[in-house]
This record gives structure tokens, C-alpha cells and sequence, in this order.
């Protein structure tokens, strides 16, 4: 049986973007606002806060004027960042969700992704 110091939620990508009704990706999650998947998100941080249980944070790279700069390879994924600017630095969708941020004193630890061009 796993003791509770084994224990950590991993949140992917919370960002504005996706979670917030008026974030540039969240239409396309459609399923994802049927099930109520943003208020579970919530309950199951707001548990971990109360029993001390420390969350992960993965989260995507941010964009800026630059990121693209010299790729002579870009993946869909890439181009449809680049054209949409989602998770863009310093804008109001690449902030994470109100009240999914990540806590330091809570032991949370945020890992970002990094791009390299070749």
C-alpha cells in the first residue's frame, strides 16, 4: 500500500489558455468542459493542499516573437503555436488558472519544457 509520502499530483499545461472559457484552446476542449474536468482539477488540488501531498507542474513552453526564429523543421503543433500565439510570455493566457498555481512552501516543483532548433 502506497503511504501518502509517495503520493503527488502532476498538472500538465494549466494555463489560461486551456482552462479559462475565453482561453484561445480552450474551445477545442469541448469534452473536457462537459465533464466538469476543470472543477475536479480543482477538488483534487484543493485535497492535496489539505493532506500536504506536493503537485508537479509540466509545464509547455512559452512563446515569444523569437521562439521560432531559424526553424527550418516546425511540427504542426509548432506552426498552429506560432500562428495563434497560445501561451504566449507576459499575456494573460500563459498565466496558470486562478487558484491552480503552483504553492513553493507547499513543496510544489514546476518543470518547464525547452526547444531547441535543430
Amino acid at each position: 500500500m502506497a503511504e501518502l509520502s509517495d503520493t503527488a499530483v502532476v498538472l500538465i499545461d494549466p494555463y489560461n489558455d486551456f482552462m479559462h472559457p475565453e482561453g484561445k484552446l480552450n474551445p477545442a476542449l469541448k469534452p473536457f468542459n462537459e465533464i466538469n474536468t476543470l472543477e475536479n482539477i480543482q477538488q483534487v488540488v484543493n485535497i492535496a493542499r489539505d493532506q500536504k501531498i506536493p503537485i508537479f507542474y509540466g509545464l509547455h513552453q512559452q512563446v515569444n516573437a523569437n521562439s521560432f526564429m531559424g526553424w527550418q523543421h516546425m511540427t504542426k503543433a509548432n506552426a498552429r503555436q506560432k500562428q495563434m500565439k497560445f501561451f504566449e510570455e507576459g499575456t494573460w493566457g500563459a498565466q496558470i488558472y486562478q487558484g491552480l498555481e503552483p504553492d513553493a512552501s507547499a513543496g510544489d516543483v514546476v518543470v518547464s519544457k525547452h526547444w531547441n532548433s535543430e
